[in-house]
């Protein structure tokens, strides 16, 4: 029972958890539990009892699969108190060759760091003499070797506040995660992936887009253009439910369908008899691309135009809108890809999608690399391994 571990991802639209075990370096996903996210709006605590509740829900139903209670936990967080920067750490060789010892006194180097947040540096690459990108400069002759990390800084106030609630849940926390870093370093070791990359994880409250240029972390940003929008357009046009318009939203609405069925919809109301009443499809469907149109022209706006020097890729929950993909290439003429998680990683098909991507690129993050110390270093040995690639860059 000790080799197993919990990664619980905090959202505005649900709470997801994981267990994992590990068997002699295998590691295999044995329980899952998600629910929706109640008394929080993916920033604020509403109802700090409904919180609480949504995340037992999700705990309860992961422990029962596994038959494991959880005592620890990684908290992955995905709202914006979480900032990520660059850091870059020099250290002078005058000519010298790179040894394992250097890359222990160049992690040492202390960066200045703000009382109001919350701490984790993992290394991204290493540059010799300002030219030269690899992941292992061991054996390399330099007069400066610097040390570029990623450094993920999470609001102070955000990680006291669920210090708490997961010491009501009696759950130590290990460590937090940001959704920003598990994706970046999945992309970037994944296999047949581009050295160039857009992801736009299309999520309920947020889209978030990391741009990868030459397996480097180039450019990323969140924008407040969710597809919870789109729930509350119709919402508000059509006087229906929240959860309703959520249904229409992921199950009804259809990008290509054009026979323009008609669809029964019950009409909210606080008070009377519940009523139904009957849309065409179609003006669900001009609400629902009215939105896409309007979020996507502003995405755009912040990604390369060279489409053939990218590989476009999507994930989140806001992605599974059906034939968003026919909808994209046509409009923007765009060919996407999406990311989802491997069929055979251990979740259950029902909840197997995108929307469930950046909890899985965590476990990855956590169970494929090696983050001793506040570091995360490649440990490549074979000298044909050492030089990642050759590219004067501009990036810092």
């Amino acid at each position: 029972m000790d080799n197993y571990k919990t990664i619980i991802e905090i959202g505005s639209f649900s709470i997801k958890t994981i267990i994992y075990s590990e068997l002699n370096k295998d590691f295999s996903i044995i329980g899952t539990g998600k629910t929706r996210s109640r008394g929080y709006t993916g920033e604020e605590i509403d109802n700090f009892d409904d919180f609480i509740e949504s995340i037992k829900n999700s705990i309860v139903q992961a422990e029962k699969q596994a038959n494991y209670i959880i005592k620890d936990a990684y908290i992955l967080i995905t709202n914006q108190s979480v900032q990520i920067k660059k850091t870059q750490k020099d250290l002078r060789l005058d000519g010298s060759i790179v040894e394992k010892n250097d890359l222990r006194k160049i992690s040492k180097i202390k960066i200045d760091k703000n009382e109001n947040y919350h701490y984790n540096f993992y290394t991204s690459h290493y540059k010799i003499d300002d030219k030269l990108i690899t992941d292992n400069p061991i054996g390399l002759n330099c007069e400066k070797l610097s040390l570029v990390s990623l450094v993920s800084m999470i609001d102070i106030k955000q990680v006291n506040l669920f210090n708490n609630i997961f010491q009501k849940l009696q759950i130590k926390i290990l460590n937090y995660l940001d959704s920003t870093t598990c994706y970046y370093f999945y992309l970037k070791n994944k296999r047949k992936t581009k050295t160039n990359v857009v992801l736009i994880d299309y999520g309920f409250n947020y889209i978030n887009i990391l741009m990868i240029k030459n397996k480097v972390l180039h450019f990323q940003k969140k924008i407040a253009q969710g597809s919870k929008k789109i729930s509350n357009d119709l919402v508000n046009i059509h006087n229906i439910s929240f959860d309703f318009a959520e249904k229409l939203k992921n199950s009804t609405i259809d990008l290509s369908d054009t026979r323009n069925s008609i669809v029964e919809i019950p009409i909210w109301e606080e008070f009377g008899d519940n009523k139904k009443k009957n849309v065409g499809h179609d003006n669900l469907k001009e609400i629902t691309l009215d939105r896409l149109d309007e979020t996507f022209e502003l995405v755009l706006k912040y990604l390369p135009n060279d489409s053939n020097f990218y590989s476009y890729i999507f994930t989140g929950g806001g992605a599974n809108i059906r034939n968003f993909y026919n909808y994209f290439r046509t409009k923007f003429g765009y060919d996407i890809q999406f990311l989802e998680p491997p069929k055979s990683c251990g979740i259950p098909k029902v909840l197997n999608d995108g929307s469930i991507m950046s909890l899985y690129s965590s476990f990855w993050f956590l169970t494929n690399k090696s983050t001793e110390g506040s570091n995360f270093i490649q440990k490549i040995d074979s000298f044909s391994n050492k030089i990642w690639y050759k590219r004067f860059v501009d990036l810092l």
